[in-house]
């Protein structure tokens, strides 16, 4: 079963073909144009040859412009899908930069009091008291940084 492209590909894909049509049909419609307004003459034209270069001119104005409006819509198909990727990416460095902004002070609660000054140690008459104070300023602190990250909608997708 053969590989599917993914569709940005396919939209990058056949906007390089409506470049390539373009570069066929604009030389083709401007020669037409010139031979359809009568600035250069062909032996040999007669008034229906005439009239047929006129609609042949005709076709390939409509042509150039299809091959625009397409290549202009295949544009704006890949910015959406830019922007669509762009959003995403904001959402994910949202929740990276709450998760930093949780451990920072977390880490440096814990580096702190995992430094044993003997200032600390003796205020704090028991362990329970040390690992209570050490935990809570913790708690406290993460419990802050909710509190803060809900106010502002953070933490809402």
């Amino acid at each position: 079963m053969p590989t599917r492209q993914r569709p940005a590909e396919d939209v990058v894909r056949h906007e390089a073909q409506l470049v390539g049509l373009r570069k066929v049909i604009t030389p083709e419609r401007d020669m037409f144009a010139t031979v359809a307004v009568g600035s250069s003459v062909l032996p040999g034209m007669s008034e229906d040859a005439e009239r047929y270069f006129r609609d042949l001119y005709d076709h390939l104005i409509r042509l150039s412009d299809l091959v625009d409006s397409y290549r202009d819509l295949l544009t704006s198909a890949v910015d959406t899908h830019l922007s669509n990727v762009s959003n995403r990416l904001n959402v994910v460095m949202k929740q990276l930069a709450v998760i930093a902004t949780v451990f920072l002070p977390l880490s440096f609660l814990t580096g702190f009091f995992g430094q044993n000054f003997a200032w600390l140690v003796g205020r704090l008459t028991s362990p329970e008291a040390f690992v209570g104070f050490g935990i809570g300023t913790e708690v406290v602190v993460f419990a802050l940084l909710m509190m803060l990250f809900r106010k502002r909608h953070w933490l809402s997708s």
